[in-house]
């Protein structure tokens, strides 16, 4: 195949002919015409692919709410922890990120996450008055929903919404609920089994009658059965 043939070819032309001087000048005009937007499309690509490799973040990339969420307060709790704040004792101790088993006047094993976390997983090791996220965050203890929800998402989610976890003092107007370390245990989560409550007592002025007993129906009987108990 002669050099003048591939050329045409190799620029999409279904016709084979010579490269005469006026056809490659009617090549140039064409090619002018798109050239330039190519060039601008090229060059505004390689800026921008070369800026996000270069650009350092301004801020953390952080949990920002869910879309269409109500407004929560949370009930504050920090106050309420006998060893808060936790540098009363820490403030004297080198900080020791290595695993071991501890000597500690508070929980000293963690029964949570199967082995696949520890101490400061989830607390701030130069400061252990503050909590820390999964993106190295800084977090007060009144905000552990935060953390939390760095691993359970969903049930974080629930309880934003309403499914899980407890709301205080009423169900309309203002929203305030307990914090997910009211009810769980961080160094031990999962409920613990207990026993049912005692039966209250009867209301005064009443006698409590445990001689009359009802005879217990079925779905299955007929009226005129249901009418004779």
């Amino acid at each position: 195949m002669r050099k003048s043939q591939l050329n045409n070819r190799a620029l999409g032309s279904n016709v084979v002919r010579p490269l005469s001087p006026t056809y490659v000048a009617e090549l140039r005009t064409e090619a002018a015409k798109y050239l330039p937007l190519a060039a601008l499309l090229f060059c505004s690509a390689l800026l921008s692919a070369n800026a996000q490799e270069s650009a350092e973040p301004t801020q953390a990339l952080r949990f920002e709410g869910y879309p269409n969420a109500p407004v929560v307060s949370v009930v504050p709790r920090k106050d309420d922890l006998f060893f808060y704040p936790c540098d009363q004792c820490h403030a004297a101790m080198e900080p020791n990120p290595e695993i071991r088993p501890l000597n500690a006047m508070h929980d000293s094993a963690l029964e949570h996450g199967r082995g696949r976390i520890w101490c400061t997983s989830c607390h701030d090791l130069e400061n252990r008055n503050f909590l820390r996220t999964l993106l190295n965050e800084r977090v007060d203890l009144d905000q552990a929903y935060l953390v939390c929800g760095g691993c359970h998402a969903n049930r974080h989610k629930d309880w934003v919404f309403g499914a899980h976890g407890k709301r205080v003092a009423n169900w309309q107007g203002d929203r305030t609920l307990y914090n997910c370390t009211h009810c769980h245990n961080p160094h031990s989560p999962a409920i613990k089994a207990r026993a049912p409550k005692s039966a209250p007592p009867v209301r005064a002025g009443l006698e409590l009658d445990r001689g009359t007993e009802h005879e217990k129906s079925h779905i299955w009987d007929s009226q005129e059965e249901h009418a004779k108990q």
